[in-house]
């Protein structure tokens, strides 16, 4: 019997591959002549924050299956919306392509004029998902979350948090922190990830609710204190530290990802072999070596699957923003 049981789940194996491998021959086919010159990924950050790295990771394995250049722009600024509106106003031709992260509906939801709406990007493919971790620099006399609260009450002109931009998920996340702590957060804005990491380092603020994608260098060089972990359950990266569910925060539970998008109107046939080849590098060696290193999770969507679940994550930030009543003008 287990004989048997061996034989039809290995045949199922090599006909998911066989389907798998007739979808991607049916796409490329559908495809031809695209790409006929580069790829330009546009990134609404500056260099060194998390999408950026995960954008460049893309970039070489992708330029190599599709025989063109793909290459990285930065365009940082407006909390995202100068490089987001350049991406949307971009031909719908499969060669401006936008990676952006959680703050790609988050930001819309909290900007009374947004230079440009969900509804002009189609998703493409995701990257990864990654938990927030709560990092101090080792200046700050905190070794637990408890003990932060702690000095933040006694010393509130002392403790400030990185921001990533006005009304941004990490302010946001600041703000979800204040009030499920009773704890007044004041938080520093800046334009990146990599020049806040610098400030953070050298003790000019104190902590940063970051993703681990960014943290983890860091942290495993021993340059940060992690003191707590936004996913639902302990990271098998970081397994001596605590979740803020365990620490008694649930509202504090939260995963970012990231992902690829074009602007509306790129054909659908095109859309499809991005997504393919989105895939595919996700699922090369060198940057499985990577995912795995980081503890990062890879969602295997299809654009229609990747589009369900924005609809479904944008309607709960949707929910905490309307509570944290925060609206920028």
């Amino acid at each position: 019997m287990l004989v048997h049981l061996r034989r039809w789940a290995m045949l199922y194996a090599a006909l998911a591959l066989a389907a798998h491998s007739t979808q991607t021959l049916a796409v490329e086919a559908s495809t031809q002549g695209f790409p006929n010159r580069p790829i330009r990924l546009i990134v609404p950050y500056p260099a060194g924050g998390s999408t950026d790295q995960l954008a460049r990771m893309i970039a070489e394995p992708m330029s190599k299956s599709l025989g063109q250049a793909v290459f990285v722009e930065n365009r940082g600024g407006g909390n995202t919306m100068i490089g987001s509106a350049a991406a949307a106003r971009a031909p719908a031709d499969g060669y401006t392509l936008l990676v952006n992260s959680l703050a790609f509906s988050v930001n819309v939801l909290v900007t009374k004029e947004p230079s440009y709406r969900t509804e002009d990007f189609v998703p493409v493919a995701p990257l990864v998902t990654t938990p927030y971790v709560l990092s101090t620099n080792l200046d700050v006399p905190a070794h637990s979350l408890k003990e932060l609260l702690d000095y933040a009450r006694r010393a509130p002109d002392e403790v400030n948090a990185v921001s990533l931009g006005l009304g941004g998920v990490t302010h946001l996340l600041n703000e979800r922190l204040a009030a499920a702590t009773q704890v007044p957060i004041t938080s520093v804005h800046y334009r990146g990830a990599g020049p806040a990491m610098i400030d953070l380092l050298s003790g000019q603020v104190q902590f940063f609710i970051d993703t681990a994608v960014t943290a983890m260098p860091n942290l495993r060089a021993n340059k940060l204190r992690p003191l707590a972990a936004t996913s639902a359950e302990r990271s098998t990266l970081l397994p001596e530290v605590p979740t803020f569910n365990e620490l008694g925060y649930p509202g504090m539970t939260q995963d970012s990802w990231f992902g690829v998008f074009a602007p509306t109107g790129t054909p659908a046939e095109i859309v499809q072999r991005l997504n393919l080849e989105v895939r595919k590098a996700m699922a090369s060696p060198e940057v499985r070596q990577i995912v795995a290193r980081d503890g990062l999770t890879v969602p295997d969507w299809t654009p229609q699957e990747f589009g369900q679940f924005i609809q479904q994550d944008t309607a709960a930030w949707a929910a905490i923003v309307k509570q944290l009543n925060i609206r920028m003008d």
